[in-house]
Formats: C-alpha cells, sequence, structure tokens
C-alpha cells in the first residue's frame, strides 16, 4: 500500500480513501483480537508494531495483580517491553531472553516465540508460559501474548510414568487394588491386574455378571450389599469392610474405600479402593484369643489361691484357734509343755506356709536383695525340692535396676525353669545372669526334650506370649533355641541405664546346687 500511496501522492481524493481503508484496517482487526483475547481463560495482551499494549483481559491483570505487579506497568497504553524491564516474576536472565524474543515477533524476524520460566511469587511457585504470535496485515501489524499457568501439566512424560510405576509398585506391595463398578447393574467395570495376587482368580472372572457379590461371604453378604446400596444413596464417600473367598478357598478380609460418581443426582459409577486387612484381622482375633487365655489363667491362678486360703490355711486356723480355747478353759493341764509345743509348731507351719504362698505371688528378696539374689534362691529352691539340679551364675551384681526390669528378667526366669519341670523332664538346667552395664542378659538353658519353635504350641503357649509381652513393655528381645530331643536354651535382653550406679563385680560367681 504504501508502494501504491507514492505513486499518487499528488491526488488529494486518492489520499482520503486511502487513509480512511488504513483506519478500517486497524479497527475492524483490534476488535476481533480483542475478542479473542477476551476468550481466553489465560491471561492475553494485543500489542501494537511499538509493543505498547492496546488491550489485556481479565485474566491477564488478575495475575499481575496476585504476582504483585503495579498494573499499570502491564496496562493499556504502557510499553510491554519496557514493563519487563521494570518488574517481572521470571529470573533475570530469563526476562533478558522474554523481552529479546517478543522484541523479534514484533519486529517481523519471527512469526512466533515461546518460552517456559519458574515464576517465584509470594504466595507461591508456578510454572509460566510465554506464546508470542504475530498477525501480519497489509498496512501494520500485531502481536498477542498469551500467559499460560501449565504448572500442572509441567511434569514430564517419563516422570510420570515412573510415579505411575512406583504407585503400582506400592499398591502390589501394600495388597490394594484399585476397581470401579457400574451402580445401576452392580457390574465391574474396571479392575487392577494385581487383584489376581491377592484373591487369585482372572481379572475378566470379575467382568461376569454378579461375580464379585458371588464370592463374597455367605455371612456377610446381604449386609454388605444392603450398606453399599443405602450409603452410595446418600453419601459421597464411605467405607464398608466385608469377607470374600479367594480362588484357594481362603478367606480374605477385605476394605473398601469408596467414592460415588452422580450423574442428575443420582449414584452412577462406584469407585473404590480395596484394601486385604486379612492380617490385622487374624491379629486381632489372636489377641482377642489371649486376651481371653490371660484372663482365664488370672481368674485360675486367684481360685488356686483363695482354695488354698479357705481349704488349708482357713482350716488349720480354726483348728489353732479351738486348741487354744480348750486350753483356756482347761484348770487342770496335764503335759502342759507338750500341748504349747504342739501349738507353736502348728503356728509356725502356718507361718511358713503363708510365707510361701507370698513368695509365689511376689518374691520379697526382689525388693530387698536385689535380681541376682532372688533368682539364685530361685534356683536354690528348686534344687533342693529334687525338682531340678540347677547351676547358677552371675556377674555384674549388685546394681540398682529399674522394677519393671527387675520383675521382668525374674518373671522370665521363674517361667524358663518352670517349663524346665513340667515339660522338658530335664534333669538338670544352667542360668547365667549378667550386667553389662547397657543391658540385662538372662539365658536358662537344659538338656531335656526340647521342642519344634515352629510348632503350634510355641505360637500359642500361654507362658511364651506372657515372656514376650512383659519384653516388649522395657523394650527387650528374646531368642529361643530348641531342638526335639536336644534340648532348649533361651536368651533374653533388656536395655537399661544404670544412672551412675556400680556394675559390681566383672567376675562370674557360680552357685552350684545342692
Amino acid at each position: 500500500m504504501m508502494n501504491y500511496r507514492r505513486q499518487h501522492q499528488t491526488d488529494p481524493s486518492f489520499l482520503l480513501n486511502a487513509a480512511a481503508a488504513c483506519n478500517y484496517c486497524r479497527e475492524v482487526p483490534e476488535n476481533h483480537l480483542r475478542a479473542f483475547a477476551d476468550s481466553e481463560s489465560c491471561g492475553a495482551a494485543v500489542l501494537d508494531e511499538a509493543g505498547d499494549i492496546l488491550y489485556v483481559n481479565a485474566a491477564w491483570l488478575e495475575y499481575a495483580t496476585e504476582r504483585g505487579f503495579a498494573v499499570d506497568l502491564f496496562g493499556i497504553g504502557y510499553d510491554y517491553l519496557e514493563g519487563l524491564r521494570q518488574a517481572s516474576d521470571a529470573p533475570n536472565g530469563e526476562t533478558v531472553q522474554i523481552a529479546a524474543g517478543v522484541k523479534q515477533v514484533l519486529v517481523g524476524n519471527t512469526n512466533e516465540f515461546e518460552q517456559e520460566y519458574l515464576s517465584r511469587g509470594p504466595l507461591d511457585d508456578r510454572w509460566i508460559r510465554i506464546h508470542a504470535s504475530l498477525f501480519d496485515l497489509p498496512c501494520t501489524h500485531y502481536v498477542i501474548v498469551i500467559r499460560e499457568d501449565i504448572t500442572g501439566s509441567r511434569q514430564s512424560a517419563p516422570a510420570r510414568k515412573k510415579q505411575t510405576e512406583l504407585l503400582q509398585q506400592l499398591l502390589s506391595v501394600t495388597h490394594v487394588f484399585p476397581w470401579e463398578a457400574d451402580f445401576t447393574s452392580g457390574s465391574i467395570t474396571f479392575l487392577a491386574d494385581h487383584a489376581v495376587n491377592v484373591l487369585g482368580y482372572a481379572v475378566e472372572d470379575w467382568y461376569l455378571p454378579s461375580f464379585w457379590q458371588s464370592q463374597m461371604h455367605p455371612n456377610d453378604r446381604e449386609s454388605a450389599i444392603a450398606k453399599i446400596v443405602e450409603n452410595a444413596k446418600t453419601v459421597d464417600n464411605f467405607e464398608v469392610e466385608f469377607r470374600t473367598i479367594a480362588r484357594d478357598n481362603t478367606v480374605v478380609w477385605l476394605h473398601n474405600l469408596i467414592s460415588v460418581i452422580r450423574v442428575d443426582g443420582e449414584p452412577r459409577t462406584l469407585l473404590g479402593f480395596a484394601i486385604d486387612v486379612t492380617e490385622s484381622r487374624e491379629f486381632e482375633a489372636v489377641l482377642k484369643d489371649l486376651s481371653s487365655r490371660l484372663i482365664n489363667a488370672q481368674e485360675e491362678e486367684r481360685r488356686r489361691v483363695a482354695r488354698e486360703l479357705h481349704d488349708d490355711l482357713n482350716q488349720r486356723m480354726a483348728i489353732l484357734s479351738i486348741e487354744l480355747e480348750q486350753l483356756g478353759k482347761t484348770k487342770r493341764v496335764a503335759k502342759l509343755s507338750t500341748r504349747l509345743q504342739s501349738i507353736q509348731t502348728k503356728a509356725q507351719q502356718i507361718s511358713a506356709d503363708i510365707h510361701q504362698l507370698s513368695y509365689k505371688l511376689h518374691p520379697s528378696k526382689l525388693d530387698h536383695l536385689g535380681l541376682a539374689a532372688a533368682i539364685k534362691g530361685l534356683c536354690q529352691e528348686l534344687s533342693s525340692a529334687r525338682k531340678l539340679d540347677v547351676e547358677f551364675a552371675q556377674r555384674g551384681f549388685p546394681a540398682k535396676l529399674p522394677e519393671e526390669v527387675t520383675l521382668c528378667i525374674y518373671r522370665i526366669a521363674q517361667e524358663a525353669l518352670r517349663n524346665c519341670v513340667k515339660h522338658s523332664h530335664a534333669l538338670g538346667a544352667r542360668v547365667s545372669l549378667e550386667n553389662t552395664g547397657t543391658e540385662i542378659r538372662l539365658t536358662v538353658a537344659d538338656t531335656g526334650r526340647g521342642f519344634d519353635p515352629n510348632s503350634n504350641a510355641m505360637r500359642k503357649g500361654l507362658g511364651f506370649t506372657s515372656m514376650q509381652d512383659r519384653l516388649r513393655i522395657v523394650g527387650g528381645k528374646i531368642q529361643i533355641h530348641a531342638r526335639p530331643n536336644i534340648g532348649t536354651r533361651i536368651e533374653v535382653a533388656v536395655p537399661v541405664a544404670l544412672e551412675g550406679e556400680s556394675r559390681g563385680s566383672d567376675k562370674w560367681e557360680k552357685t552350684a546346687a545342692a
């Protein structure tokens, strides 16, 4: 058009018509570009050929406000490149690159420019993409600049793939699998492949009509389905747990986290995560059984003590009281010394039995003489009763220990020696007790019958369970070495802080049973 103008510059009417046409070709494209900018959900600005901002949409101004820019720097009538030089949310080097790239589009050296950068904002960091495009017209040209927030899609495809693989691995290891079901038909529409590892059925089996309902445990089926239907109609997220029969006929407990997708307010699709909680359920059952057995054992012990008090000590005390009453009513007592001696002997026997009963409940030596003396006395008592020939050795005592540690180790030694007498039928045993300064070590070994450590008796035995429970409280550990017809060795270690107390002798003191 400029060449055509030069050829007719002497014609005034032509010049007037050309000027009007030029204004028209500016006004119409500008209106279209403004409409285009307003249609964009991300920030958009229209620049003239000099780089001045002709128009910005609402998203452009909103972004400038959020990032703390003066709105006039990037508002209508301002030089866009000058605004970049004065304020930018891009790093300095990248700001220079963006300004240079947009400049190349403005002067017509390139049609497009694009660059991504990390925007450090006052509240958060975002990944931003700047895209500048040239709109060339016969008499002028425009540049439209798009500022797009790409934070959500910035992650690379390899990174997304790796994240997906890690998620799949996590779900597989933790026995969690996602699923999807149509609410109306009740059919499974998607099931993760690793569900096979949990339940054993092929994935395609689950897509058969009513398959998952048929594999539910008969005792749970009706209540679980009713709960799913009821909750799906009233809430968007809920949980339900039920038993499923696996392919190998084992029972698997599945805890399901379910979300509801609705169409026109009605449930259409169920999205769920099924979590295999069988182990925790079985553990709860074991704990419940052990708790019941411990309570029964405590009640049995109370009954035994009550019987001894009532049937033995109480009766003997009653007889002793009657004899004393008769002695007091007698005016002339024959053989007074003999009768008093008999009463005294009975009183001493009752006193000894009360002491023995009290010792079984809680040995006083633990409080007065300490752990080593109490265990030594326990070994001597068994040897004196000819129940077991016990050799005892200790090192690092006396030492002041926490009460809970002392009682824990004593009870374990008591239980271990009781097992030697009752189950092992060993003739002899060795007990060693050592204070290393950082932990207390107890070893009880015999050469009796032994047993299989993997047997049900080992897993369900109340004695070993009690040992483990006591050690768990004080942070101790136990190792059990046993073989049938070879013998048993129990090793216990409990960490202690002695708080500057003397460890006692570093020499082993051995006591052979009489």
